[in-house]
C-alpha cells in the first residue's frame, strides 16, 4: 500500500511508514457469522408428549428417561438448546403417571374381576333356570312323573335349546356342570308338598348324569362369589351363598 502522507510504497501490514513515520490505525476485524439461534430439544418435547400419554406405563417410563436425558443435554449445550420447561413438565407428568397408574389399577382391577364373576354367575343361573324349565316340560309329557336319576340329562335333552345349557362358564372341561337331586328319581310331582323349596338341579363337578344330594355333590369350592346356583322343583332358580344358614 502507499503511505497517505508521503506516497511511498510500504508493506500492507506495517504499523507506520518507514519514510515519514506516519502511524496507521489497524482495520477493524472482519465480523464473523452471527451465532446460531438456540433450537428446542426434540427429546424435551418427546418427554412431554410421552408423559401426557402416560396412561400406559411404558410411555410414562420412556417420558421420564427422555426428560432426564434432555435436561442433561440442555445443561451442557451452552445455550444452543432450549426446552428446559418441556423437559421438566415431561418429568413431572411421567413421574405422576408412573405413581398413579398402578394405584388406579389396584383400585379398578377388583371391580372388573367382580363384574366378570357376576356375569359368569348370571350365565350359570340362566342355565340352571333353563334346565329347571326343561324338567317342567318333561313332567307335562310324562304325567307329572320325574325322570330317573340314571339318565336325567338324556331325558331332558329334547327339552333344552342345546347342550350348552348344561355347561357353566366357570367349570371348563365338564360336559355337564350340574347334578340332579337323586331323591326325586322317578317320583310323582304331587308327592312333594313344597316344590318351591325342593332342590331339583344344583351345581356339581361330577359330570354327565351326575345325581345325588347337594351336601355330597356341590363343588368343593363355590364357583360364583362364594355361593351356588340351584334350580327348584317348581321351575324357578336362584343363587344361594354358602355362608347363608
Amino acid at each position: 500500500m502507499r503511505c497517505p502522507t508521503c506516497s511511498q510504497e510500504i508493506p500492507d501490514s506495517a504499523p507506520y511508514c518507514a519514510y515519514c513515520g506516519q502511524q496507521f490505525t489497524a482495520p477493524p476485524p472482519h465480523p464473523g457469522p452471527p451465532p446460531a439461534a438456540p433450537r428446542t430439544s426434540g427429546m424435551a418435547v418427546a418427554s412431554l408428549i410421552l408423559g401426557l400419554l402416560g396412561g400406559l406405563v411404558i410411555t410414562a417410563l420412556a417420558g421420564l428417561i427422555l426428560g432426564i436425558i434432555s435436561l442433561a443435554q440442555i445443561g451442557r449445550s451452552q445455550g444452543r438448546l432450549r426446552g428446559q420447561g418441556f423437559a421438566i413438565a415431561g418429568l413431572v407428568i411421567s413421574g405422576f403417571a408412573l405413581l398413579f397408574v398402578p394405584i388406579l389399577a389396584a383400585m379398578v382391577f377388583p371391580v372388573f374381576t367382580r363384574a366378570r364373576e357376576s356375569a359368569r354367575k348370571a350365565v350359570c343361573l340362566s342355565n340352571v333356570k333353563n334346565v329347571s324349565l326343561a324338567l317342567q316340560m318333561y313332567l307335562t309329557d310324562y304325567d307329572d312323573r320325574l325322570p330317573a336319576a340314571a339318565n336325567w340329562c338324556g331325558d331332558l335333552d329334547d327339552y333344552v335349546k342345546n347342550r350348552e345349557v348344561y355347561m357353566c362358564p366357570a367349570a371348563d372341561g365338564l360336559d355337564c356342570a350340574y347334578a340332579y337331586n337323586s331323591t326325586l328319581s322317578g317320583a310323582d310331582f304331587a308327592s312333594f308338598s313344597d316344590p318351591a323349596d325342593t332342590v331339583a338341579i344344583f351345581e356339581s363337578d361330577a359330570g354327565w348324569n351326575a345325581a345325588g344330594i347337594p351336601q355330597q355333590l356341590l363343588p368343593s369350592q363355590p364357583r360364583h362369589l362364594g355361593g351356588d346356583n340351584f334350580g327348584y322343583l317348581d321351575g324357578h332358580a336362584r343363587w344361594k351363598s354358602r355362608a347363608a344358614p
